[in-house]
């Protein structure tokens, strides 16, 4: 079975490359699309391959639904919905993987959902990472639970370099040797809560000393500046705006002792699986993916329309046991198999 998957972001997300590679041996051919064509990117792609598609297997939207402006916004979307249609014209089968309702930073995000409401009536299948996305997107795409299926997002265990001793990741990185890490790591933006945890660990001497470290590359100049200064007024907060190398990864989880992700809003968490990956206990709220994913491991799990819920998720951390919380946490990860992944995705491009 040839599948072509698109857009291609394997260079910034490693997702597609270990989906691709467990398909692959699960016995489908997965390729991606080569060059950019600005028309009918999609079609031309199909049309082009030299072995026949069977499967077009759609991620992330961004690409397709470009526009600093309405008008141009409008463009994009209606040259995308036409490039689906040619493709189901071909015969080619269409599989989307929902994994944001709306992007995180969209600009006119009711044309978006107007858009993606238009083509859940053309693909013959929406995947999702979790059960409770399927009320979720139906509601959203006034979509038929029918067309919905259910495959989790897998681990990450074999992507980024294994862990190694904390006090020798503290060392390479110029952390504090004592005291509790408590870690952020990811792309700064703003629906990650982090400008609520900066205010909420500067207001609560609560920690003794125990380190807040955040890390990674703000989406934005201004959003970043302003983390910075917020963080510059507490010692006990380390803040690096900058993008963290894949061969680095390893060492901020080694030298973790907690991993905290505020989401304000998600769909599917990305840095929740990272964490579960290096088996990192994790404070977040019960939310969208959050509980199915982390399963047993949900001990700081917080309710997020509790005023408080964060504060007392990062005190109960304290006194539980985190070694045994990290242990639960790696076998939760367990379940998120990319073997038993692939044969799902291959029975839905088989079935749809």
């Amino acid at each position: 079975m040839q599948v072509l998957m698109m857009p291609d972001y394997r260079a910034d997300n490693p997702y597609q490359t270990l989906l691709s590679a467990a398909l692959q041996q699960a016995g489908a051919t997965v390729q991606f699309p080569i060059g950019y064509r600005r028309v009918l990117p999609i079609y031309r792609a199909i049309k082009t391959s030299p072995e026949p598609i069977a499967v077009l297997h759609l991620h992330w939207l961004d690409q397709y639904l470009k526009g600093n402006n309405i008008f141009v916004k409008l463009v994009y979307c209606l040259k995308f919905l036409i490039d689906i249609l040619f493709t189901r014209w071909a015969g080619v089968r269409v599989i989307w993987t929902i994994h944001n309702v709306v992007s995180h930073n969209a600009k006119f995000p009711h044309l978006e959902l107007w858009t993606q409401r238009l083509l859940v009536k053309l693909i013959d299948c929406a995947i999702v990472h979790h059960t409770t996305a399927v009320d979720e997107t139906c509601q959203s795409y006034r979509l038929l639970p029918s067309k919905v299926a259910v495959i989790p997002h897998g681990h990450y265990r074999d992507v980024y370099q294994p862990a190694i001793a904390p006090s020798i990741a503290r060392q390479q990185l110029g952390l504090p040797e004592s005291g509790k890490i408590y870690l952020n790591l990811g792309m700064l933006k703003p629906y990650k809560g982090i400008e609520y945890l900066l205010q909420l660990w500067k207001q609560q001497a609560i920690l003794g000393d125990s380190i807040l470290l955040i890390a990674g590359k703000a989406w934005d100049d201004g959003y970043g500046q302003s983390l910075v200064e917020q963080a510059s007024t507490a010692n006990n907060i380390i803040l690096q705006n900058t993008f963290i190398e894949d061969d680095q990864i390893h060492l901020y989880f080694s030298a973790a002792d907690v991993v905290v992700l505020p989401f304000e809003r998600i769909l599917t968490s990305g840095s929740l699986i990272l964490a579960m990956s290096y088996g990192k206990p994790v404070i977040a709220p019960r939310l969208g993916s959050i509980p199915e994913t982390i399963g047993a491991a949900d001990w700081l799990l917080y309710d997020p329309t509790e005023e408080q819920g964060l504060l007392y998720a990062i005190k109960e951390s304290t006194q539980f046991d985190l070694k045994a919380l990290g242990q639960i946490t790696c076998e939760m990860c367990d379940r998120l198999d990319w073997g038993a992944i692939a044969q799902k995705t291959l029975q839905i491009y088989q079935n749809s």
